[in-house]
């Protein structure tokens, strides 16, 4: 397992990665075939158990793709198993108080700094047979802690939360700010948000997050200088490409 951290703030051009939300193995080895550099493990927005965002998690990483979680909810029950899983990182949805944002990467980090609890016999700690020291350091130094803002006054206040103590990334929810103000991603307000929050991050030194639903958002967001970019998502790509391959065939 890598160090992901640093391999993502070193990364020139920043990670194209996509969500996962099909429980399937096979899905997952083929956007690792198709030259993604990360997954995002959706148990927010599709039906995974624990147990097979965990197996996907190892089917990325065995694939040399990264594998972050994003968390069904804030409420932070789930971040010991999926970190034990080896998860590269979790993304915490819909935050919104700078005590929830405190709270919830508290977790992340081993005590005692934070209250993470030591599970060396876990596939992170190499079922007992790893590196004490190296499993620490993953833990504390490499782990992905993402916080999604997902409202106007939350983006706004994106430094204070970055400067948190144990926040290492922002992603930006798109989707969940179009719902309370009514402005898409491309509402000139809103790229001028989205470009405030990204040097916020910047400045605090932590990575910056985003999701597109097109390629040349994806391409923008890059150029902007995200550290991590997603684009699309595993059903969406499916059904896009089944529905050319079927009017390939009877549209023609």
């Amino acid at each position: 397992m890598q160090d992901f951290v640093t391999q993502a703030l070193g990364r020139e051009g920043g990670m194209l990665g996509t969500w996962v939300k099909i429980p399937s193995i096979e899905s997952v080895q083929m956007l690792a075939r198709a030259g993604f550099d990360f997954v995002v493990i959706d148990m927010e927005h599709a039906p995974l158990s624990l147990q097979r965002a965990g197996e996907l998690v190892f089917c990325a990483q065995a694939m040399g793709m990264a594998a972050l979680v994003r968390m069904a909810d804030s409420t932070a029950t789930t971040i010991q198993p999926l970190l034990d899983a080896g998860a590269d990182g979790l993304l915490v949805p819909r935050v919104t108080s700078l005590d929830t944002a405190r709270e919830v990467t508290r977790r992340m980090v081993f005590a005692p700094a934070g209250q993470r609890g030591l599970g060396t016999t876990s596939r992170a700690g190499e079922w007992g047979t790893g590196d004490m020291q190296a499993y620490l350091h993953r833990g504390d130094s490499q782990c992905a802690r993402f916080i999604q803002l997902e409202d106007w006054q939350s983006l706004e206040a994106a430094a204070q939360f970055a400067a948190l103590d144990h926040v290492n990334g922002i992603f930006i929810g798109h989707g969940d700010l179009y719902l309370s103000s009514g402005k898409p991603a491309a509402d000139p307000a809103v790229r001028a948000l989205t470009a405030q929050v990204l040097a916020a991050t910047k400045e605090a030194g932590v990575m910056s997050a985003a999701a597109a639903a097109t390629p040349d958002d994806a391409r923008r967001y890059l150029g902007m200088g995200f550290t991590l970019v997603m684009v699309s998502n595993d059903l969406t790509l499916f059904c896009n490409a089944a529905a050319q391959a079927v009017e390939a065939v009877r549209g023609g």
